[in-house]
């Protein structure tokens, strides 16, 4: 008798494994300026694990410091961070 599991999910809901439209969006952001993750931590004023965590999980920074001054980048660098519908 087998049995079906049910698709493992991560925290914001997507199956594991996959990841936001935007996901890259931290790590394109970066290379346009063409800095290391350890300058754009110390651009954004977090740690370099963050970035790394960021990108390697496909997330944006959340906290409103630190999310206003990533969409300011982004901006900057022309990288979009709308949610392709």
């Amino acid at each position: 008798m087998s049995t079906l599991s049910q698709p493992k999910t991560s925290a914001g809901g997507r199956p594991r494994g996959t990841t936001a439209p935007q996901s890259d969006a931290v790590k394109r952001v970066r290379e346009k300026m063409g800095i290391s993750q350890e300058q754009l931590s110390r651009e954004l004023g977090c740690s370099t694990s963050s970035i790394a965590k960021m990108e390697q999980q496909g997330r944006l920074p959340g906290s409103g410091a630190l999310r206003t001054a990533f969409e300011k980048l982004a901006k900057r660098t022309g990288v979009s961070l709308e949610i392709a519908a």
